[in-house]
């Protein structure tokens, strides 16, 4: 039996390091105290030595400060724009008899965390299933393992691709950042970052969370489904999507 569904729909991770140099001047020491002018001159040189050092230090500083070593490296929570090919499903009401399966999937493209581009919808070299996952959904969180736990058994059949979508993402609620999350969480396969208005899942036809979408290989809609479930149950919803005429 599927569990409830987290119901609602619903920022930049910046990391940057400084590095500081800096120099020091040094001085000759006169040791010819019979010949005065010939010390006099040796101890203007090596004033001027250590001027010279001291600028030269001061310089390297500066540089150093205005111009750091370490280039800042940015983690993207939401993608900042999808780009869309084809029509949106109409949102999920009945599972068991849902008006989008035969119809093809919206082609849409954005950035995972890293700001590597991934697609999802359109033809690929086998089915697809997609998990639309929210970081603060105790749902989403209970759906997670038990897919791994499909993978660790090998009861995942071997063409089947698995993309994951984390949407509606809220800074404020648990397991922010989702990109740490999903680390936390093992996930093992690609993941779409949704832009912050949740777009991705909406143009799926998503009504709660987790959603999962299994598509043919031709990109067309096989089945639809709200709710975590246990191992068995979803193996049970993936063959019957797959192999279900």
């Amino acid at each position: 039996m599927t569990t409830p569904i987290c119901n609602r729909f619903a920022a930049a991770l910046a990391v940057s390091a400084l590095l500081a140099l800096t120099a020091c001047g040094g001085s000759d020491e006169a040791s010819d105290a019979a010949i005065p002018s010939a010390a006099t001159e040796a101890g203007e040189a090596a004033t001027e030595a250590g001027e010279a050092a001291t600028e030269a230090g001061e310089a390297a500083t500066e540089t150093a400060t205005t111009e750091p070593a370490v280039a800042a490296v940015a983690i993207l929570e939401n993608s900042a724009s999808l780009t869309v090919t084809g029509e949106a499903l109409p949102p999920l009401e009945d599972p068991n008899n849902d008006a989008s399966v035969g119809s093809a999937a919206p082609v849409v493209t954005g950035a995972s965390f890293d700001g590597t581009e991934v697609s999802i919808g359109g033809p690929t070299d086998g089915p697809t299933m997609l998990v639309f996952l929210a970081h603060w959904c105790p749902h989403c969180n209970d759906e997670i393992p038990e897919i791994l736990t499909l993978r660790d058994r090998g009861d995942l059949p071997d063409d089947l691709n698995i993309i994951g979508v984390s949407t509606a993402v809220y800074d404020d609620r648990d397991n922010f950042p989702p990109s740490s999350w999903v680390v936390e969480k093992n996930w093992a396969w690609p993941m779409l970052a949704d832009t912050a208005d949740s777009e991705a899942i909406q143009l799926y036809g998503g009504t709660g969370f987790p959603f999962t979408v299994m598509l043919n290989a031709d990109g067309t809609v096989k089945a639809r489904k709200s709710g975590s479930e246990s191992a068995d149950q979803i193996l049970e919803w993936i063959n019957a999507a797959l192999f279900t005429v």
